[in-house]
């Protein structure tokens, strides 16, 4: 069966500073079982030529010191303001290095203290991501945030660490594109 939907998934395994795409890739790919998938290590996909043939983007980017290139940061800025969709998972919030893609993004990660099994609980049960998620508890690591107060967001999970609730999901639109992003992902169980 043909799938109508295609979508790329851009990460790293050779060049990964702490999150390889190997493992994790199979099940993202399953769990959106309904697109045709392209994976890559090649940052030149993010460049506009190449990401409007794709209906999503996903980035699992774990170069966290090697900022984008000005051509592929408005290339994805000009994909998604065009009506893409980006899906970004755990490390993948690592484009943040350049500021445009840390607004787009909506949050910047600051730091994790270490791994810890921790309890998400979804906070927004309207929107069409969360149809059918409940919480769960896994090991996982625990991220920090400064979201972008300058972005109309909607929260859709958090957890709770240390005696403060801090975000661990959420999404909004961006332009005439969707973003959504996703902290849980360190371990292969966050995915099963």
């Amino acid at each position: 069966m043909q799938k109508s939907k295609r979508a790329i998934l851009i990460g790293d395994n050779a060049h990964a500073d702490w999150h390889p795409l190997k493992g994790p890739d199979k099940e993202i790919t399953e769990a959106l079982s309904e697109f045709e998938f392209v994976q890559s290590e090649d940052y030149d996909q993010f460049r506009e030529e190449s990401l409007k043939q794709y209906d999503l983007c996903i980035s699992f980017v774990d170069q966290w010191e090697n900022r984008m290139t000005d051509d592929r940061t408005c290339g994805l800025l000009s994909y998604v303001c065009h009506g893409g969709g980006l899906l970004i998972i755990h490390n993948g919030i690592a484009i943040q290095a350049r500021y445009e893609l840390a607004q787009l993004a909506g949050g910047k990660f600051l730091s994790h203290p270490d791994q810890k099994v921790l309890t998400y609980r979804p906070c927004s049960t309207k929107h069409v991501i969360m149809e059918g998620v409940e919480g769960f508890t896994v090991k996982e690591e625990p991220y920090r945030f400064e979201l972008d107060n300058m972005i109309e967001t909607t929260m859709l999970m958090e957890y709770e660490d240390e005696e403060k609730v801090w975000p661990a999901a959420w999404a909004h639109g961006y332009g005439l594109g969707r973003v959504a992003y996703l902290s849980p992902g360190h371990n292969i169980e966050t995915y099963l």
